[in-house]
């Protein structure tokens, strides 16, 4: 079961969507990796229809895995016990208090290349990058730095998976291409905070007001 799906406008959390993400020393991504997550309030009611709507391949995601793991060696299934679901989103705590905030997160991700393993063009590498376009639904070509707090949707991919080596089951949010709605800008510092002022003379149309803070720093 799967298909394609575009999310409800949300905020965008560790987004690695204008240049592929590698990975560190520890946990490397050798083949590289495109991939963000998004923050919603989980009472709204887009939110609310819009896991409803995913629910139903979670499901059948699961009941497919439960059909796979029946077919494992005894042995194995006595060693696992029983299948290891993983939920179609995250609850998000506060830090200090470890309650939950009452927002919920999904992650959607895509591979920056590969190999193709069957087929004609067997052997052969590819590579791949999510469609970025602007509010007016233009594609942008370069797409500028997209930083935390961008407020925008994700089109995407329903993908089940069941792995029997450790019984995790699932579905994989697979990314396929983002719409901006309003862009974090990377600048870390007010224009006041350089002491400068409003003067009279240039100005830029993509330009923020100068005492904007960070995080309201949206274009």
């Amino acid at each position: 079961m799967a298909g394609q799906f575009t999310t409800p406008r949300g905020i965008f959390k560790l987004p690695k969507l204008s240049e592929p993400d590698f990975g560190n020393e520890r946990f490397p991504k050798p083949d590289g990796e495109y991939s963000v997550s998004v923050v919603y309030r989980a009472d709204d009611p887009a939110v609310a229809a819009f896991v409803a709507t995913l629910k139903p391949h979670h499901d059948a995601a699961i009941e497919f895995a439960e059909e796979e793991f029946r077919k494992l060696d005894v042995r194995w299934r006595k060693k696992l016990n029983a299948v290891t679901v993983n939920d179609l989103f995250k609850t998000v705590y506060d830090n200090e208090t470890e309650e939950p905030t009452g927002e919920i997160e999904f992650k959607f991700s895509m591979p920056a290349s590969g190999v193709v393993k069957q087929g004609p063009r067997k052997g052969h590498k590819w590579t791949a990058k999510p469609d970025i376009f602007d509010a007016k639904g233009r594609a942008i070509l370069k797409a500028p730095a997209i930083l935390g707090g961008t407020e925008g949707k994700v089109a995407f991919e329903v993908r089940s998976y069941f792995i029997p080596g450790s019984g995790l089951a699932g579905i994989k949010l697979a990314l396929m291409a983002v719409q901006i709605i309003a862009l974090v800008v990377p600048v870390s510092r007010t224009a006041e905070s350089y002491g400068f002022s409003e003067e009279d003379g240039y100005v830029h149309g993509d330009g923020v007001p100068m005492s904007a803070p960070p995080w309201e720093r949206r274009l």
